[in-house]
């Protein structure tokens, strides 16, 4: 894709930000019902496969986000409000690393955490919890991260990121000021289709596996759920859209799809001109590598 990173994680250094000013407050929400979508493979096959909803148990980040028989199968949990309001909160305010806690249900008071958006706000849980976990089950979020800003980095616009996950995804700043931002694989432009257009702080951006690589190797990716990813040519600071010489980061929150212009799902984490941002090259920013609480 002509972009060459350097490889491997760099030295650990919080960046400043604005987190001490930053407001929390507690979400409610209930484990949707799963869907059986009916899909058309390229070939002309139809099938009707396990699609968005419900509760997946298999697979759970860190896992292939391309080798299921699925549709759009999002990780975790998937929990929405019915209404509306409600779920316009949950899906702008909830920012993934944020802790979560089951109410009710025989998984009663175990902690997750979220990890994308979609449709839905998703929450993984231990495999062992989301065995008990089932639709209609009442979950809590403890919202915190919206209006997350760099100090000194007006052009860099942060979504849905708890400041946890920031300073995790971070590896200091260059000498120019530059924050550095770990990152699993890199998307060409064209890789972008369904999500253009969609705001920034909710929803997703599908890509098309095909076209993303390791960052400076030109290697296909092996894409996991959870991955921190880039896309290039894209700003996110509002609705999606193409924009040359800017760049999204996001995280991999939901699986493959067989349908045009679909495929892997990226939440947006940050968007900004790729010249305020140095990508660095580290197969293990990925969530399933993340623990919030040990970053707080």
């Amino acid at each position: 894709m002509g972009t060459e990173l350097p490889g491997g994680p760099p030295a650990a250094a919080d960046l400043p930000t604005n987190a001490s000013s930053l407001v929390r407050t507690r979400l409610t929400g209930l484990v949707t019902a799963a869907s059986a979508n009916a899909v058309v493979s390229p070939a002309g096959l139809a099938q009707v496969l396990p699609g968005q909803g419900g509760v997946l148990i298999s697979p759970t980040l860190g896992e292939a986000a391309t080798d299921w028989q699925s549709d759009h199968l999002e990780v975790g949990a998937s929990v929405g409000h019915a209404d509306p309001a409600a779920d316009q909160a949950l899906q702008i305010l909830a920012c993934v690393g944020n802790r979560a806690v089951v109410l009710d249900g025989p998984a009663a008071s175990v902690s997750g955490m979220v990890v994308g958006k979609h449709g839905a706000v998703l929450v993984t849980f231990p495999r062992s919890a989301l065995r008990l976990i089932g639709p209609g089950d009442q979950l809590v979020i403890e919202a915190f991260g919206a209006g997350l800003q760099i100090t000194g980095q007006d052009q860099v616009v942060l979504h849905s990121c708890d400041p946890a996950l920031l300073g995790w995804m971070a590896g200091g700043r260059e000498p120019d000021g530059r924050p550095r931002i770990r990152v699993a694989a890199l998307f060409a432009r064209e890789a972008a289709g369904a999500g253009l257009g969609m705001s920034a702080r909710r929803f997703n951006l599908d890509l098309d596996p095909a076209l993303a690589s390791r960052p400076g190797t030109g290697a296909a990716a092996a894409l996991r759920l959870g991955d921190i990813v880039a896309v290039l040519d894209q700003d996110h600071r509002r609705e999606r859209r193409f924009r040359a010489g800017w760049l999204a980061v996001g995280v991999l929150c939901h699986g493959r799809s067989a349908a045009g212009g679909h495929g892997v799902g990226m939440a947006t984490l940050l968007s900004a001109p790729a010249d305020r941002i140095s990508l660095v090259a580290d197969s293990e920013a990925s969530l399933r590598a993340f623990r919030p609480e040990a970053s707080r």
